[in-house]
């Protein structure tokens, strides 16, 4: 494989998903990022590698060719969390259509879309077919991050598409290998009884009334005095872990989130692994963390 793009169709976030990638052995060749910090993160991680900042301006022809088209579009509006507007010219998930363009001006063997499970009740139609009128075939999969160890449950759809015709008919899908590139290193015995769980979103209860154990763990950056001490509160309101200043509040609300828009590494590590099998081309192994 020549060379593997990571391009989200709003926003690359802070380079989870681009790190299971090249965990899998892909190759880089640009982002596309409008959020300052995430694309600070990106540059520290990457450096040299080019960073757009608006999608809407990005052309084909003024970006090298890929074989690897990557990327997530804005989520809020076919979130189960949100107001399900669907994707539709002017919404933020609306920018799938933007998407979809850089699809047709780039031609790439591969693309892979990432979103929230709520896309599958609202809005996979509109990608499906918009796909298929660019000449693209397309597998899907529901992908948990504690099925990889995560301590917590975020599901994801991971759509797979290549042009018409690319796979044998009748024989395994592209995504075959994925239960096997899931693999059970990284699992935790606490978090098997994740698997398979699903649960009412729509209450904030759900998730604690179906599994009993813990569902959320803080992310420490060693800055532990600065979030957990007294010292003072952010707009009069103290926070659950403890009072946190203006300071540390600056430093973490964004790093907070790039997280919650991310996924976990080892989720587009497994899609990345397909991909490559299917070229007939080496899977590194997955880092053991």
């Amino acid at each position: 494989m020549r060379s593997f793009l990571r391009r989200n169709a709003w926003r690359s976030g802070a380079g989870l998903c681009d790190l299971g990638l090249h965990w899998a052995g892909l190759k880089h060749q640009w982002f596309c990022e409008i959020d300052p910090f995430c694309r600070a993160v990106l540059a520290r991680h990457w450096p040299g590698l080019p960073i757009y900042e608006d999608v809407a301006r990005l052309r084909g022809a003024d970006l090298p060719p890929v074989d690897v088209l990557c990327g997530g579009f804005p989520c809020q509006d076919v979130s189960s969390a949100g107001a399900r507007a669907g994707i539709k010219r002017g919404t933020r998930s609306g920018l799938w259509h933007e998407y979809a363009r850089l699809i047709r001006e780039l031609g790439p063997r591969y693309v892979i879309i990432e979103n929230v499970r709520g896309l599958l009740s609202c809005g996979i139609e509109i990608v499906l077919q918009d796909l298929a009128d660019l000449g693209y075939d397309a597998e899907w999969e529901v992908l948990a991050a504690a099925a990889l160890g995560a301590p917590h449950h975020r599901e994801r759809v991971f759509i797979v598409a290549y042009p018409h015709g690319g796979r044998p008919d009748g024989g395994p899908g592209l995504l075959y290998p994925l239960k096997r590139n899931l693999g059970d290193d990284h699992k935790p015995w606490q978090l098997f009884a994740w698997l398979g769980m699903r649960f009412d979103r729509a209450r904030k209860e759900g998730a604690l009334e179906a599994h009993s154990g813990p569902v959320l763990y803080r992310v420490d950056d060693g800055r532990a005095q600065g979030l957990d001490g007294n010292q003072g509160a952010v707009a009069g309101r103290e926070h659950k872990l403890g009072r946190i200043d203006q300071a540390t509040a600056r430093r973490w609300v964004p790093r907070l989130k790039a997280l919650g828009n991310a996924i976990t590494p080892q989720q587009a590590y497994a899609i990345g692994a397909c991909i490559l099998e299917a070229e007939g081309l080496p899977v590194a192994p997955m880092p053991i963390p």
